[in-house]
């Protein structure tokens, strides 16, 4: 009876402490995954969102909530972020948009974003990916676009 509340109470805290993790702090961790049912998936954790550098007018896709999007691509502590697809092979820029929150734990946004540069072959596989973190500028060193 102990050792079954105990192991209750430790999963609790496991799914309370990823949750946490998937939205709490400046965006981070941006990732693209590659080309589901014609949409791109991109991971990140965070508060806040994240847009396409280059279709800074491409908006994501709303019609699937984080649970469904946690039991199509896995849950591994991270939101999901699915955007039209775009012509391909292309070379972009992921960058996160922090949202500034002044609660219990508040968030300042960070001077610079986290950013993640990615080049995308004919297929949707990726070629090449560049994931930064909030540590400096948009200089690509190399991968300019």
């Amino acid at each position: 009876m102990f050792l079954s509340i105990f192991l209750l109470c430790l999963s609790q805290l496991v799914l309370t402490t990823m949750s946490y993790q998937r939205g709490s702090g400046p965006i981070r961790d941006i990732q693209y995954l590659g080309v589901s049912n014609n949409r791109m998936i991109i991971a990140y954790r965070g508060s806040g969102d994240i847009y396409i550098k280059e279709h800074g007018s491409l908006k994501r896709y709303g019609d699937t909530n984080w649970m469904q999007q946690d039991k199509k691509y896995g849950d591994k502590g991270c939101w999901y972020a699915e955007f039209p697809l775009i012509p391909l092979p292309a070379k972009i820029r992921i960058v996160g948009n922090t949202r500034a929150y002044g609660g219990n734990n508040p968030i300042n946004k960070p001077a610079v974003e986290s950013w993640t540069f990615v080049e995308i072959g004919s297929g949707g596989k990726v070629l090449n990916q560049n994931v930064n973190a909030n540590t400096g500028n948009y200089n690509f060193r190399g991968n300019e676009l």
